[in-house]
């Protein structure tokens, strides 16, 4: 007679077991996650951080997005599936039980992928606490930063070079930049151990022009571990996305936070045209913030010719991808994800660097 054991094993296969397994033991350090913060910020920086380093380490051999691919193949993956379906109802209750749990199974392995590379990162304590910035930012410091901001662009401007369009350009290759962006962000934790860093590299979307009627500039695949970068935005673009998406992988989830990382990282790079990026990137946020406080102070400042002609490249770039119904949809998805998981503001928590950047740049001048 048959033990309950093997009777559980005909109709379970191991790998469902296994899933199942790690499924409850993922579900109790989820929930003690989202009650400490002291806790995240150990499973986060410790646990999750080597699973991060292993999966970029391992898939960076691989020239193209894991992820990716997937998506791409994804039409022939449901029709395996169906097939394997139609031929487990055939074979009769016990192949069609079996195929269910593997099912399962892998949606179990979405969330324990998720808890423990990933979910820690959303209930962390704030990054300005880790850096000790002052977000308490007053008008004439929001001013203070906004002239910082413009002098340096107006300066990179000299060194920078520009197409016909007027479209600041870059200089070199996409693993170029990957390797850049890694040496800033050793340098970054040499002063704010906040995170790890290693090398790794950005995956260049091969669907990126598509892609852009999304308004999706990058993309982390936690499951995979893979910064997938958008290459068909204009180049400062691309430069803040890549650090914003290596931020990610660092185990920032936080998407006001990874953008100020990615400011911040790139400060540090010997590069200009990074440095350039980063300013530039933000320059839209911290302007629109001084120009409701103070018309009049915003006034006051002038950007170079170059750099606003840059601004007027990218706007006309944008058109053609501004009004698209697949940019609502993922935003509609992106904003509920993002409220999932705390983030009440939802994709809004994109623009909410301002008191970061504004802290960090007060900071650097003391």
């Amino acid at each position: 007679m048959k033990s309950f054991a093997s009777k559980i094993r005909e109709y379970v296969p191991l790998f469902s077991l296994v899933m199942y397994a790690l499924t409850i033991v993922s579900l109790i350090f989820y929930v003690i996650v989202l009650n400490s913060t002291n806790f995240a910020d150990f499973f986060n920086y410790y646990l999750s951080a080597p699973t991060r380093l292993l999966m970029a380490c391992v898939l960076v051999i691989f020239p193209f997005s894991i992820a990716e691919m997937l998506i791409i193949l994804s039409p022939i993956l449901l029709c395996i599936l169906i097939w394997l379906c139609i031929k487990a109802a055939k074979k009769g209750k016990k192949a069609s039980i079996r195929l269910v749990n593997v099912l399962l199974a892998i949606v179990c392995f979405i969330f324990v992928s998720f808890v423990w590379t990933y979910s820690s990162g959303y209930h962390t304590s704030t990054i300005d606490k880790k850096m000790n910035l002052d977000r308490s930012i007053d008008k004439q410091e929001l001013y203070e930063s906004y002239k910082i901001i413009v002098n340096e662009l107006n300066s990179l401007a000299d060194k920078i070079d520009y197409d016909e369009t007027g479209a600041s350009v870059m200089n070199y290759s996409y693993w170029e930049l990957s390797s850049k962006i890694c040496d800033a962000y050793d340098s970054f934790v040499e002063k704010y151990p906040v995170l790890h860093t290693f090398s790794s590299k950005i995956k260049p979307i091969m669907l990126s022009e598509p892609m852009t009627y999304t308004h999706i500039s990058g993309i982390y695949s936690y499951m995979t571990g893979e910064a997938n970068l958008n290459v068909n935005y204009p180049d400062f673009v691309v430069c803040t996305s890549a650090a914003h998406e290596m931020a990610h992988q660092r185990g920032i989830a936080r998407e006001d936070e990874c953008n100020f990382i990615a400011f911040a990282v790139l400060l540090e790079s010997d590069d200009l045209f990074l440095r350039y990026s980063a300013y530039l990137d933000v320059y839209a946020n911290v302007a629109s913030a001084l120009y409701k406080e103070s018309p009049e102070l915003f006034s006051t400042v002038k950007l170079d010719s170059r750099v606003s002609g840059d601004r007027r490249s990218y706007s006309e770039f944008f058109k053609k991808y501004e009004d698209s119904k697949a940019s609502e949809i993922a935003n509609s998805i992106n904003n509920s994800y993002l409220q999932a998981n705390g983030q009440i503001h939802g994709t809004k928590t994109y623009g909410m660097i301002v008191e970061n950047v504004c802290a960090y740049l007060i900071k650097k001048t003391k």
